[in-house]
């Protein structure tokens, strides 16, 4: 591909998702994209796209791709079940006891240190969960109206954004991780339901988190 960015990625990862889903139930990409939740003007913006980009030769080796991804979903007893995290942290919110600790001593935060932490809950989420953060349930909850709601998503994309992640940013951003590393852990081991609205990290040993951390980079 002669162009590549962030946004070509996540065209890549919602298409790749869509072709796999394919591939185990059948059907046609609207219905796939239906079952994942993904809706379909994403769904259009995603073929646009990479039709733009990639010719016939290209999206061939795409379609390898995605084989070569199944082959190794198949042969890995360790899969991680994505679908147990959303459905463990569908209602979770960033705790705000915990936002001012991980906002604590990085410079040039300003107000959004103040803010109530949304972006945070967004964030965690969809590093948790491996999914797009317009996905989160969050974005989607009446407790934002349209206006909040976009705004919201456009703050999100743009902590996404490999070019505006410097500085204190990039700290914060280094800072969730770790959050969500740790909150993927309790997902993992927790029985399905146990989290809610303020369920924090805090009682994770290190240990626990190390471990998940090393299994994590070595995927």
């Amino acid at each position: 591909m002669q162009q590549v960015n962030s946004s070509t990625v996540r065209h890549l990862r919602r298409a790749a998702s869509l072709k796999l889903m394919e591939m185990t139930a059948g059907g046609t990409w609207a219905e796939c994209a239906k079952t994942l939740g993904t809706l379909r003007g994403s769904v259009v913006s995603t073929f646009h796209v990479l039709g733009r980009t990639m010719p016939g030769k290209l999206w061939k080796e795409f379609e390898a791709g995605v084989e070569r991804i199944a082959a190794e979903l198949d042969s890995n007893p360790n899969r991680v079940n994505y679908a147990r995290r959303r459905q463990s942290i569908a209602t979770w919110r960033m705790p705000a006891p915990d936002w001012p600790g991980l906002c604590d001593g990085i410079p040039k935060l300003g107000h959004l240190a103040r803010q109530e932490p949304h972006l945070a809950t967004g964030l965690v989420w969809a590093e948790v969960t491996q999914s797009e953060h317009l996905n989160c349930s969050f974005l989607t909850s009446p407790a934002l109206g349209g206006r909040d709601r976009k705004q919201l998503a456009d703050q999100i994309a743009q902590f996404l954004t490999p070019a505006h992640q410097k500085a204190g940013r990039l700290e914060l951003r280094r800072r969730l991780d770790l959050y969500a590393v740790r909150l993927a852990v309790q997902c993992d081991s927790a029985p399905p339901g146990s989290f809610g609205q303020g369920t924090s990290t805090a009682q994770l040993t290190r240990a626990q988190s190390a471990r998940y951390e090393t299994q994590r980079m070595s995927s």
